[in-house]
């Protein structure tokens, strides 16, 4: 499903960005897309996402300049190789660690000091991380180096 979550007002030409995650962006990301693209238009596209090759199919129908992935990382290699034959740039949420905590209540805390950009998960072990947006990087290939076992 793809919705529109953002647009910035009162602008005539905005540059159309695909957020493609479960997870909404964050006030703190919207401002940072405003600042580096100018007015823009955020569609987000949640669900279940099938294949690379689907998003890429989105972001041409929607024309965006800019896909956000929230991807396991095969899915984000296929888009940074497409990215250029499809005509958008891929873009990476940098997302720093602030902690490591054993309760909802004390990640819901440490998010309320700084709401617009924190949001915290559950991680399989039952702890709760907390995480800060730091900015955006753009993703210009993905590599996988291996070596004999």
């Amino acid at each position: 499903m793809i919705e529109k979550v953002y647009e910035t007002p009162s602008a005539r030409e905005r540059t159309t960005v695909l957020w493609v995650s479960r997870h909404s962006p964050l006030r703190a990301q919207i401002r940072e897309l405003e600042r580096r693209l100018g007015p823009v238009a955020v569609y987000q596209l949640s669900g279940v996402i099938p294949s690379a090759e689907y998003v890429v199919q989105k972001a041409e129908e929607l024309r965006a300049k800019y896909v956000v992935p929230v991807l396991p990382l095969s899915f984000i290699a296929v888009l940074v190789e497409q990215a250029k034959r499809a005509q958008f740039v891929v873009l990476f949420a940098k997302m720093k660690l602030l902690a490591v905590l054993r309760t909802a209540e004390e990640a819901k805390k440490l998010v309320a000091e700084a709401p617009e950009g924190r949001v915290y998960e559950r991680s399989a072990d039952g702890s709760y991380r907390v995480f800060e947006f730091e900015r955006f990087e753009r993703l210009i290939e993905v590599r996988l180096v291996t070596e004999p076992l």
